[in-house]
């Protein structure tokens, strides 16, 4: 059975993380504790080395499948664990993600205005 501190500590940190300006959508409906539980035990396993549940947890964040919580950096972060590892649909997702990323910025950049000098 996993940890009882180790869900609590997730839960607290999922509720928490909805403030910072990384974060995609604010929560949007309570955390499963299930999902707390197996978010949890991947972050132990991913931490271990395996990138299967690197990868689980990258399409969790990605998602928003925590309490409606996305995080595309986050996620970024374990495919490419996960795709270090060899998991062929993480380095996939890194790819796609890292262009999306891209893009991104470079739109943001461009709708700066110019100072001129």
């Amino acid at each position: 059975m996993t940890n009882a501190k180790t869900i609590i500590f997730v839960a607290l940190y999922v509720s928490m993380i909805g403030g910072l300006c990384h974060v995609r959508a604010q929560m949007q409906w309570p955390v499963n504790p299930q999902a707390a539980e197996d978010y949890a035990a991947d972050s132990q396993k991913a931490e271990d080395g395996d990138a299967e549940a690197a990868y689980r947890l990258g399409k969790t964040l990605e998602s928003g499948r925590l309490g409606g919580l996305k995080d595309l950096k986050k996620a970024l972060e374990f495919y490419r664990l996960a795709a270090q590892e060899g998991h062929h649909q993480a380095a996939e997702r890194v790819v796609k993600i890292e262009a999306e990323l891209s893009q991104s910025q470079e739109k943001q950049e461009a709708s700066l205005p110019s100072l001129g000098y």
